[in-house]
């Protein structure tokens, strides 16, 4: 069990005084992808992109829950938006999180909440206040729910697709200045001067993965 946390944001949130990408996104491949607000260049990595994709309650259950099957059901009775009787749609990658977020504490009020808004900086509002938060047991789980929101909203859109597989083998970079867990703590501007300092870059890392899922599920299918 670890401490309990005022549940402090779970990624930065992009903000205008970041530097503009554009600028530090050479096409070299040996140069990383830099990214950060949803509105600037590669932008679609952001959390707060506008995409819509869908997940089954059963491998959301899957990424949050270790509990019994009446916890499930619950969840399932409580979802207040269903595409059908086992898929939720989101309309971005921070709403998924934000709502596994939630689920991971058996906050349901809070996951009808999130739901129920499609703007990001609220979505991420109401992951703050999730209760009975703490971050031991938000941690156990966190990386690996990102990387699931990512794999579904790049793999079920044509577009995304292709510009995450565009990508290549380069090194996805959050350029965040204020967040060095999901991101690096260094603005574009600043980040090549300052490699050897970089943080976790937890969102950049989630993405490549999913590229990596992504790539490999195109192998298999041209395959067949």
């Amino acid at each position: 069990m670890g401490r309990h946390s005022t549940n402090s944001e779970d990624q930065s949130t992009p903000s205008s005084s970041t530097a503009n990408p554009r600028q530090e996104d050479p096409t070299g491949d040996d140069w990383p992808v830099f990214f950060h607000m949803p509105n600037a260049v590669n932008g679609e990595f952001c959390q707060w992109f506008p995409s819509i994709f869908t997940i089954s309650t059963s491998q959301i259950s899957s990424l949050i829950d270790d509990s019994d099957s009446a916890d499930a059901d619950a969840d399932a009775e409580a979802n207040p938006n269903p595409n059908t009787d086992d898929h939720i749609t989101f309309t971005c990658a921070e709403q998924f999180m934000m709502y596994c977020k939630a689920g991971r504490f058996n906050d349901r009020d809070t996951q009808k909440l999130v739901l129920a808004t499609s703007n990001p900086k609220e979505q991420k509002r109401l992951g703050r206040q999730v209760k009975g938060f703490y971050d031991a047991r938000w941690d156990e789980v966190k990386t690996e729910v990102v990387t699931a929101g990512s794999v579904a909203k790049f793999a079920r859109n044509r577009k995304l697709r292709g510009k995450l597989l565009a990508t290549g083998n380069r090194l996805l970079v959050e350029a965040s200045s204020q967040d060095p867990v999901w991101g690096i703590g260094f603005s574009a501007k600043h980040a090549m001067a300052h490699q050897n300092h970089w943080g976790e870059n937890r969102l950049g890392k989630a993405l490549m993965v999913a590229r990596d899922h992504i790539q490999l599920m195109e192998t298999r299918g041209k395959r067949r």
